[in-house]
């Protein structure tokens, strides 16, 4: 259970934000106050969720170091057989290691004030044969909301690496996303990518898309880093810029729920095991080097 002494709380302005570090380095809500009430803008953690510890039941979580699947949890790479158990429920190993551990805030002035906050973790060699750093900075300022994200191969050889984060948006009738994408990958029955393939006119993420009724959970490719989600019912835009090496984009918009993820990812699903893929994603990291990768979410009226 996430206890209110687990939680920390950010604030600048008319903007809140709620850690849970404990649970997966996760945010349990990031929310906008004015005149009219307060407006979530990601989609809180439900007091179910805050009785529990699983990242998936939060507003935001990062993927670290790796997002999506990897199929059967098996993978090679320069010559070296890895084989990780798969998660519960699934044929698969998802999302890494972050979300599923407890992260330390970092207690420095400079790293913790009450506007932002460095959380960070160390994992070490086992089933994932290589040891790493991971760090996330969370700030408010005075439109938004930015997450940096760090990865630091501590081990004495090179590490396949990756990272993004999973948020949670709300989703009213007249929801629409904008995205500068190129191609998607079907899925199969276990969410791996099957086949490549041009975006279908239903799917015309460019020129924006209305989510009303629309079911997804796919990878697209050839993101530029911007996407936009619009909610004419709130008066409300907001704009995703990501920095750093997110070329894919994972759009998850489950049947009859009132939500919506738009995940900025570095790699594409199961890259791992797919390097004849030109744009697969994953970056050898040598040791002792770092990535980094900033998300910014910003607020507009519309």
């Amino acid at each position: 259970m996430i206890g209110v002494h687990d939680m920390v709380a950010l604030r600048h302005g008319a903007m809140e934000c709620l850690l849970a570090p404990g649970c997966g380095g996760s945010i349990a809500a990031w929310r906008r106050s004015g005149p009219d009430g307060t407006i979530d803008l990601f989609r809180p953690a439900s007091e179910a969720a805050m009785a529990g510890d699983f990242a998936p039941d939060m507003a935001c979580f990062p993927l670290i170091p790796f997002s999506n699947r990897v199929a059967g949890g098996r993978f090679t790479f320069q010559g070296r057989r890895v084989e990780m158990p798969t998660d519960p429920g699934s044929p698969h190993r998802i999302h890494g290691h972050g979300w599923a551990v407890p992260w330390r805030v970092e207690g420095q002035v400079e790293e913790r004030t009450a506007s932002a906050a460095r959380l960070a973790f160390r994992h070490r060699a086992d089933s994932w044969p290589w040891s790493y750093s991971a760090a996330q900075t969370v700030a408010l300022d005075d439109d938004g909301l930015t997450v940096t994200l760090e990865l630091v191969n501590e081990s004495d050889s090179v590490m396949p690496a990756g990272f993004g984060l999973h948020p949670y948006f709300p989703k009213p009738p007249g929801t629409r996303v904008t995205a500068r994408l190129n191609g998607m990958w079907e899925s199969d029955e276990t969410i791996l990518p099957r086949n490549r393939r041009p975006l279908p006119p239903a799917w015309n993420f460019p020129k924006g898309v209305a989510m009303d009724g629309l079911v997804l959970d796919h990878g697209f490719t050839g993101w530029d880093g911007r996407a936009v989600l619009e909610w004419p019912g709130r008066g409300l835009s907001l704009t995703i810029v990501a920095d750093g090496p997110f070329g894919h984009l994972i759009v998850y918009a489950p049947a009859g729920e009132d939500y919506l993820c738009l995940e900025p990812v570095s790699h594409m699903t199961d890259a791992l095991n797919r390097p004849q893929e030109p744009d697969a994603g994953v970056i050898a990291l040598p040791p002792g080097e770092r990535l980094t990768g900033t998300v910014r979410f910003r607020v507009a009226a519309l």
